[in-house]
């Protein structure tokens, strides 16, 4: 591995390339869309059980009332605490058995 160091002590490693992957996040009260980063050759279970830090980052998440469904907010980057995670989804795997608003896509205005 290539690694550097500063004239502190502090090391350096190259960047760790990740993919994008579409998710639904659901949590007590909220649901959350948004992307969430896994490695290339890792499955999103794999990745999170390897992940030591204690917040999943999601980057252009809608967060949504769980019980309304209603948009709360939309965040261009949030970190959600794992232990505050009670599903965690792709979206491309969730069927659609009845309408919700977050397959929809958002226009601009939406996102205030």
């Amino acid at each position: 591995m290539d690694m550097r160091f500063d004239d502190k002590g502090k090391f350096y490693t190259p960047r760790v390339a990740k993919d994008t992957l579409p998710a639904l996040i659901r949590t007590k009260d909220q649901v959350i869309v948004g992307h969430v980063y896994i490695r290339p050759d890792k499955r999103l279970k794999d990745d999170l059980n390897d992940d030591m830090s204690r917040f999943l980052p999601v980057t252009d998440a809608r967060v949504y009332d769980a019980t309304s469904e209603a948009l709360l907010y939309h965040s261009s980057f949030m970190l959600v605490a794992y232990q505050h995670i009670v599903m965690l989804s792709p979206l491309d795997a969730l069927v659609d058995v009845r309408p919700v608003p977050w397959a929809e896509p958002q226009s601009q205005e939406d996102r205030g």
